[in-house]
């Protein structure tokens, strides 16, 4: 464990005050949500425990190499303002535009005059801060300061890594985002979803256009043949996925590479915007306008409007050269967005959010000719306050560039997944559009 020096807080006190995200309360889509490139400093923070990374070791260099001035002076007439004696915790980057829900978490922080703030009288303010708060006015004096170049070179070297490490991992399982494998501390199992077997069923249904008359085993060999050559992960997207997918009926229900920062956040604020290699959605059309702006935080990724919308299907890839730790923890959060905007449709217009352990969300993983599938499906929250709680699991694998049969199974089970998910995607919509219309009537 990597001691940050962070405030004496316990990690249940600080969730139970985390924005909730309440289904009852959705924002308009009226802007981008303000999300961060890589995990601020409160990350580490709200961290129950900080598990030994890179990216720690260098958050934990980041902070010693601060001045001793950073750190608050203390009144002995005062008492230490401690995290415990106020409900929530804005991160500095948080755009000053704020949506109606952040006004709330704002108003309830300012209740009583707001946290005792005595203790920051000669707080210098670091160089992370001082530049996120002018990102419009550069200074060309402080790009020429030593200090300058120290955070430069923090940034950058920690970006290479990526932000999707056991931390990243640990605060998934703080916000009740369950990965796949995890146990409970009484070594239980998370429940899974009461329909797995449907989907399973609905996987490995025949399909003709993979049938030995359209796709021969020659068709077969050539795809092991651009599977070994693609190295990078824009040359499996490019080569090897069009030919598991095969044609699509609406190639405008699918996206990638578009980072989701319409989408309101999934935990505290703190985390990188979901950005799935390839994502699979609705048209916007198809959904009722009214719809569209009350659920918009929820269900709509991009401000790009003519991007899909309610996405459930997604993809991770990864070259030879990738790590598969990574692609589960990307595959669970994209998974758990996508069961997110679900669950938000499913529960328009009714008086409390649905929850039938039944998942409508797939995220899969392609990673050195295997594909993995997986469901991501929401669980009541243990306290009203909290966001509900997803859990990931496991569907089933195939090795695709094993023998043709592999091949066959796998690529039928991927397109059957598309065609599953579409069909609950239109299914909620179909049953919300006949919700606003008969509320229209009645206006």
């Amino acid at each position: 464990m990597v001691a940050l020096q962070r405030p004496d807080t316990k990690a249940s006190s600080s969730r139970k005050r985390q924005s909730s995200q309440s289904l009852d309360h959705h924002t308009p889509k009226q802007q981008k949500n303000a999300h961060p490139s890589f995990p601020p400093a409160i990350f580490w923070d709200q961290l129950s425990e900080i598990p030994l990374t890179k990216n720690a070791l260098r958050e934990l260099d980041r902070r010693r190499a601060l001045p001793k001035s950073c750190h608050p002076v203390h009144d002995q007439n005062t008492r230490v303002a401690r995290r415990d004696d106020y409900p929530v915790e804005q991160p500095s980057w948080v755009d000053l535009q704020l949506s109606p829900t952040l006004l709330k978490r704002i108003q309830r922080f300012a209740m009583h005059g707001g946290p005792d703030l005595s203790t920051l009288r000669s707080y210098w303010s670091p160089p992370e801060f001082q530049e996120n708060m002018t990102p419009s006015q550069p200074s060309l004096d402080h790009r020429k300061t030593g200090s300058q170049s120290l955070e430069k070179s923090y940034i950058t070297s920690t970006k290479s890594t990526g932000p999707y490490d056991r931390a990243f991992e640990q605060h998934l399982i703080d916000h009740h985002i369950l990965p796949y494998g995890y146990e409970y501390s009484d070594n239980k199992l998370p429940p899974e979803p009461d329909n797995i077997g449907i989907i399973l069923e609905a996987l490995e249904q025949p399909r003709p256009s993979l049938s030995i008359s359209t796709f021969s085993n020659a068709d077969f060999r050539k795809f092991q043949q651009t599977n070994a050559h693609a190295k990078k992960e824009r040359d499996v997207v490019a080569t090897i996925i069009p030919t598991i997918e095969g044609e699509l009926v609406d190639r405008k229900c699918v996206s990638g590479g578009i980072p989701f920062t319409n989408l309101e956040h999934l935990t505290d604020g703190t985390l990188v915007p979901g950005n799935p290699d390839l994502f699979y959605g609705a048209r916007p059309e198809q959904l009722d306008r009214n719809i569209r702006k009350q659920l918009g935080g929820q269900i709509v990724p991009s401000t790009q409007h003519d991007l899909s919308i309610i996405p459930n299907f997604f993809l991770q890839v990864k070259g030879p050269g990738g790590r598969m730790d990574v692609a589960l923890l990307q595959a669970c959060y994209d998974g758990a967005l996508g069961a997110r905007a679900m669950h938000s449709l499913q529960s328009y217009g009714q008086p409390t959010p649905i929850y039938n352990n039944n998942a409508y969300s797939l995220t899969t993983i392609y990673h050195c000719g295997t594909l993995r599938i997986f469901a991501v499906h929401p669980l009541p929250p243990a306290e009203s306050d909290r966001q509900p709680c997803f859990v990931m699991t496991h569907i089933k694998s195939w090795i695709m560039t094993g023998d043709y049969k592999s091949f066959q199974q796998g690529a039928t089970a991927y397109r059957n997944g598309l065609d599953w998910a579409k069909q609950q995607r239109d299914e909620a919509i179909k049953h919300a559009n006949t919700i606003a219309a008969s509320r229209n009537y009645k206006k």
